[in-house]
């Protein structure tokens, strides 16, 4: 959803040539030495991937604090609703533990894994939304790979703001006139305003089903939508885990 150069700055420094009287006679002295000539350099810091970290097929607990005898704050079920293996985005670790960011209510809790529990993987993909400029990029790698116009949350029912992840991509494409597109990819947030919405605990989703007269508008539950020409090529990439900024 960039080319990084590197500028040189050459500082020369020359002598000039001046006299020295000695009794009546003139004696030149020699040019003062030129310094060597430096080269400052910028460099960019190395692309880390986001750490993830799945199910092994049991149960996860989260704790409080990164310590056994730490109060169990949530369970999570190994699948999620869509039966898809439940995984988490790591924002930090301990020796033996794993700070996660929740698919729970409210949005943004977080909580501590055990390392043992889990297995680890990563993802260089992350998607950014604002919500003023009703736009979605995406990026590998921070590196743009696509962006599009979207329409977003009305006023009554707005969508949240926030750091949330992919947690269910759901595949619609043999009905891709359907009310979610072609494609929804469910996220680990909620609406703020809805506690149910069709059954479900009113989680928020990047999905298609927009018509080029939306896009630019405020008039979803509080999901993200777009064309399904753009969220087809979004939902082929992006592995489970990978990251959703959504800013005002």
């Amino acid at each position: 959803m960039i080319a990084i150069g590197m500028a040189g700055l050459l500082l020369i420094s020359g002598g000039a040539a001046f006299t020295l009287l000695s009794g009546d006679r003139e004696t030149p002295a020699r040019a003062a030495a030129a310094p060597m000539p430096t080269t400052a350099t910028s460099t960019v810091p190395a692309f880390v991937p986001f750490t993830t970290a799945t199910t092994k097929g049991s149960e996860i607990q989260v704790f409080e604090e990164p310590a056994a005898d730490a109060k169990v704050v949530t369970t999570l079920s190994a699948q999620t609703e869509y039966l898809q293996p439940r995984t988490l985005l790591i924002t930090d670790t301990q020796p033996g533990w794993l700070h996660a960011l929740l698919p729970v209510r409210p949005n943004g809790s977080t909580g501590w894994v055990r390392a043992t529990d889990v297995t680890l993987g990563s993802t260089p993909f992350e998607i950014k939304i604002s919500l003023s400029q009703h736009h979605l990029w995406l990026t590998k790698a921070g590196a743009p790979v696509l962006d599009a116009a979207v329409a977003i949350g009305k006023s009554q029912t707005p969508t949240p703001v926030g750091r949330f992840y992919v947690t269910d991509p759901v595949d619609l494409t043999s009905t891709p006139n359907g009310a979610y597109g072609a494609y929804a990819l469910g996220l680990s947030g909620y609406s703020e305003v809805l506690e149910t919405f069709r059954g479900g605990p009113g989680q928020i989703a990047i999905h298609g089903g927009a018509w080029e007269s939306m896009l630019g508008t405020d008039v979803s539950n509080g999901c993200v939508r777009m064309l399904n020409d753009n969220v087809l090529p979004i939902a082929r990439q992006v592995p489970l885990g990978t990251p959703v900024t959504i800013e005002a």
